[in-house]
Parts: C-alpha cells; structure tokens; sequence
C-alpha cells in the first residue's frame, strides 16, 4: 500500500514566516513537521510515499532524505486539497491507499492503530476522529449519526484525523468531502477515535503546543559529545544534542530541548517547554520560555523571548523582548498567550520590545 502525503499547501495562517519556509518544514525537536507523518506511516509498515508539494518542495525533499523510505516528490497542479488528492492519485495503482496530511505531529501509535483497524475490521475505508475542545471552525468536523459518519460544518467537537485509509475511487472524483460522505453512506467506512498526543499544525499556537505536547513525553537524554559547563544546571526532561555548548552558570530548566551543535551563553535561563534548535545561539543573560527557536537563528544577549516562533537564521538584537499577554485574536487559544511570530531571516533591532501576537 502506498501513501499520498499533501504538502503543497500555502501554510496561510502561519503568514509571513511561511512565504519563505513551507510548514511541513519546520523543525520541532531536530526533525521537520512532515518527517513525523512519514515516520509515523513507515513505521505502521507503508514503504512508498507520493508527497503533493509546491514551488517549495526542495524543502521538502531535503528533510525526507534525513529518513530511510522510498519516495518521490509531485508538483501540485490543481488548486486545493481536492486538486492535490486527485494529483496523488494518479501515482497510484492499488485499489487502496494511504492519505495523510503532512501537518499532523502525532505519535507512531496514531499510525499504526489506523492500519490495526483496517485489518481487523476488513473495511474498504478508515478514518481516525479526534475531539477538539478550541477553534473547532478550523477543522474537518464530523458527526457520527445512527453509528455512521457524516462530514459537517459545524456543532461538532470531533475533527477528521489527517490521516485516512481509502480506496482509489472508480468514478470521477470531486470532493475529498464528499466522498468520505458517499463511503460512509455505502457502510464501506469504519473510523475510530483517537484521544491521545495529536497536533494539527495550522496556527503559531500549533506550534507552541506541538513542542510542549512532544516534550511532556521525553526523558533526558545528555549527549556525552556536548559541552556543559560544571557551574551549568540542567533540569529534568532536558535533551542535550552532540556537540551543543551550555556556558558557566546557563540554567536550562527542563523539559526542554537544545538541538546539536546549538549554543546557550553564561547565565541565560531556557525555562519549560523551550526548543533551542540546531545550530541556534543564544546569548547572555537571556531568558527563553515556551518558545521555539529554529535552526541557526541567534538571540542577542539580555533578550527576554517567551510564547514565541524565531525563524530559521534570524538575527534577534541585544535586549529585544517579547510580549505574549493580553494574547491577540488566537485561532485556536490553548494557552491564551501568544508572543512573536518571526520570519526565517528577519532582523530585529537591539532593545526592541514586540507586542503581544505580532507577526513579522
């Protein structure tokens, strides 16, 4: 069985930051958003994967690389989901397949139960339904009425998983919808509920509570290639990388995550929930909360960054600081904070102070 994965998307509510980097490529805990998909599947035994992207998909296909699967990158034709599905498909020969977006963070064991029930229920179609609780208007909704399922827009907590087992329809196609509605209609569709980790990546809020729902579940891991200073103190749940440097009187309050060959200057504090991502440099005297700081940007010494997204390579100046409360119009509002969202490259000025949910 082979798996289409849709990556072409325009990632519009992480805009600006995703105009120069496609979502499924950022970084969360040393591994791009798409590989958690992917190595999800590879893991619940597809070997073959047709990944729909964009003008970006280089992106792509420098992280895919990073695993050891058999795959092949498509440029997305028609327009939306519907568009990329039907481009997916035509890569396709078995009667069945596998489509999975690759903005799902969700642990293996979401993969792996979707093909369990394939096989033991002998379906021709499975699909996996996750309650939410915020933002519900910004998912795939569905009701289950008389033990069947039915796509709605509305006045349902339960979202469509992001992840589907599906045969290649014999008619023409229009509508992913549409069609989950008509298997469903047939009795050829089974679903089960996934109330575990899942994380659908949409929103800067997405991000923040992907990082803190992955590190929740790590223990620590100290690499002995790392430089920590004797007066340096790690935290529980703390992840060292090779070759990362944590200079004298550094705290770096667990859980959290600093990525290889990454750097935390003297007497900064990485408090919860914080990813200094690979090759990332913080300075001195910072302080570093709930926030993801991703590959090789640099945060000026005394910059205090919390609920916050620095992007790849971005120069952070001396003394910026970040607000994140009162928290402006979140989409899907877990935290009710919200720092800043700032794009791969950007530079910011020394003692800047950003507003609360600024996007820059």
């Amino acid at each position: 069985m082979k798996a289409i994965v849709l990556a072409g998307g325009k990632g519009e509510g992480l805009l600006p930051y995703t105009e120069k980097v496609q979502k499924e490529a950022i970084t969360v805990l040393g591994k791009a958003i798409i590989n958690y998909t992917i190595d999800g599947l590879k893991k619940a035994g597809i070997k073959e994967f047709e990944i729909i992207v964009n003008e970006k998909g280089n992106q792509i296909e420098e992280e895919v690389e990073k695993l050891d699967v058999s795959f092949e990158t498509i440029v997305q034709k028609r327009q939306g989901i519907d568009g990329a599905v039907l481009d997916g498909m035509e890569k396709i020969d078995d009667d069945v397949f596998v489509l999975a977006f690759g903005d799902i963070i969700a642990p293996a064991e979401f993969y792996k139960s979707l093909m369990d029930t394939y096989i033991m229920t002998g379906r021709q179609a499975v699909i996996p339904l996750v309650p939410v609780s915020e933002g519900t208007e910004t998912y795939g909704l569905v009701k289950i009425i008389d033990n069947k399922l039915k796509v709605v827009k509305e006045s349902s907590t339960l979202a469509l998983g992001g992840a589907y087992i599906l045969p290649k329809p014999k008619d023409n196609f229009t509508s992913l919808l549409d069609y989950i509605d008509l298997l469903a209609s047939e009795a050829k569709l089974n679903y089960f509920i996934w109330s575990e980790n899942w994380v659908d990546i949409g929103y800067p809020e997405d991000l923040l509570f992907a990082l803190e729902t992955l590190l929740r579940r790590k223990e620590s891991v100290i690499s002995d290639k790392a430089e920590i200073s004797k007066n340096a103190i790690i935290g529980k749940g703390v992840i060292v990388e090779d070759n990362a440097i944590i200079e004298d009187y550094a705290i770096i309050k667990g859980p959290a995550y600093i990525g290889k060959n990454a750097y935390v200057g003297s007497f900064s504090l990485v408090r919860d929930y914080s990813s200094i991502e690979e090759g990332a440099k913080i300075g001195a005297y910072c302080e570093i909360a709930h926030s993801l700081i991703e590959p090789f940007a640099e945060v000026g010494s005394k910059s205090y960054l919390t609920y916050s997204i620095v992007g790849k390579g971005a120069k952070i100046g001396a003394s910026v600081i970040t607000a994140s409360y009162p928290a402006q119009s979140l989409s899907r509002p877990r935290f009710n904070k919200l720092g800043a969202l700032i794009s791969p490259e950007k530079v910011i000025k020394h003692g800047s102070i950003i507003e609360a949910g600024m996007k820059i």
